[in-house]
């Protein structure tokens, strides 16, 4: 008995921590998508932990209530809602992929589907030996798998970009990104998914884990997570490095004036490769500074995308020169600073609107 209560009382604090995690970022910013988002996922992850907490008895004493559909349909959004958020956060100015909307609305659909086909609180009618095997996987295993694959995506979001992420709040809010989804939905989805058609006395051990892990992570990102202002999501304080406030720290109008001339003079960003460890090495500069410098001076949350910049301003410049017409676009490339043709094009086109072969042709045209 005290057992019992002791995991009910861990569901109930990781409950509520949820709850006030999703609430202050929606509160806080109730126009944003990314709060939205978040707070989507709260209440799916609320969902969860109610579910949950029907699993604290055997199920030969559950008491059964209508709702229960609902809630499982509820709680298999989240992972999706991971995936888009990790994808909305960390991936700059990019529109969240047509694909990963269809993916997440057909494993949503097949877990609705076998939610409602429940005929108590563990066994769904589609998973029963009275429909084929492939029926069973679809509407089983499937939309599991699909969750995982969702949690791995959102990892990867997450993890992309890092070292070139310039924001120092962004980067620890991808540290908790990580640890919120790897240590949390990556592995509840793995267990569950293992434990698919365990039977009760197998499962709770594996229960029993997954709520203390919940109920330890959950107060461990609130109390992290609350301590902010209130753009939470999309602009964190900055506590990632001991820097001064640039605005009145003389010695980043020094630093500014040593990164422009490597810049606009010796153009550094001709370098192939060239990693913001290399240009603060270059410079003489630790490399947090350097990040603070670039993102709160410049204005850039990418190293890439001044790159992108510099190296697109001066491509553009030799397509439109008439000498230059004959020169392959890859040499172009190359000379500016790209290592391919791939990366110079995807970049040429998100910042241009066009292909660098159709900006020629329009550049070169007779009047």
């Amino acid at each position: 008995m005290a057992t019992g209560l002791f995991y009910f009382g861990a569901n109930i604090v990781a409950l509520i921590a949820s709850v006030l995690i999703g609430a202050g970022c929606l509160i806080s910013n109730p126009r944003s998508f990314n709060a939205r988002l978040f707070a989507g996922v709260t209440a799916s992850t609320a969902c969860y932990l109610v579910g949950r907490i029907s699993y604290a008895v055997p199920p030969d004493v559950q008491v059964q209530f209508w709702a229960w559909p609902y809630l499982l349909v509820f709680m298999n959004m989240g992972t999706g809602l991971w995936m888009i958020l990790g994808y909305s956060l960390f991936q700059d100015d990019k529109r969240i992929p047509r694909w990963m909307i269809g993916a997440f609305g057909a494993q949503l659909l097949l877990s609705a589907i076998n939610a409602f086909g429940y005929a108590g609180r563990d066994s769904s009618v589609l998973q029963s030996s009275a429909y084929p095997g492939v029926v069973n996987f679809i509407f089983g295993p499937l939309p599991l798998a699909m969750q995982s694959a969702f949690a791995l995506l959102a990892l990867y979001w997450a993890a992309r970009g890092w070292r070139v992420d310039l924001d120092e709040s962004r980067r620890f809010l991808r540290g908790l990104f990580l640890i919120v989804v790897g240590g949390l939905s990556f592995g509840i989805n793995v267990t569950e998914l293992y434990l698919v058609d365990a039977p009760y006395s197998s499962r709770a051990p594996f229960d029993n884990a997954i709520t203390l892990i919940m109920a330890a992570g959950f107060v461990t990102v609130a109390l992290a997570v609350l301590r902010f202002d209130d753009r939470i999501l999309e602009r964190l304080v900055d506590r990632a490095s001991p820097l001064h406030d640039p605005e009145v720290d003389p010695q980043f109008d020094r630093d500014l004036a040593a990164l422009t001339r490597a810049l606009e003079e010796e153009k550094v960003y001709l370098t192939p490769g060239l990693s913001i460890g290399d240009l603060a090495k270059r410079l003489a500069m630790p490399e947090y500074r350097l990040r603070a410098l670039i993102n709160k001076r410049l204005g850039y949350r990418n190293f890439n995308a001044l790159l992108h910049e510099y190296r697109l301003r001066d491509a553009c410049e030799q397509l439109a020169d008439p000498a230059k017409a004959h020169v392959p676009i890859l040499t172009i490339a190359l000379e500016v600073g790209y290592q391919s043709i791939t990366p110079f094009n995807q970049a040429f086109r998100d910042t241009m609107g066009c292909t660098p072969s159709v900006y020629r042709r329009r550049r070169l045209k007779p009047a």
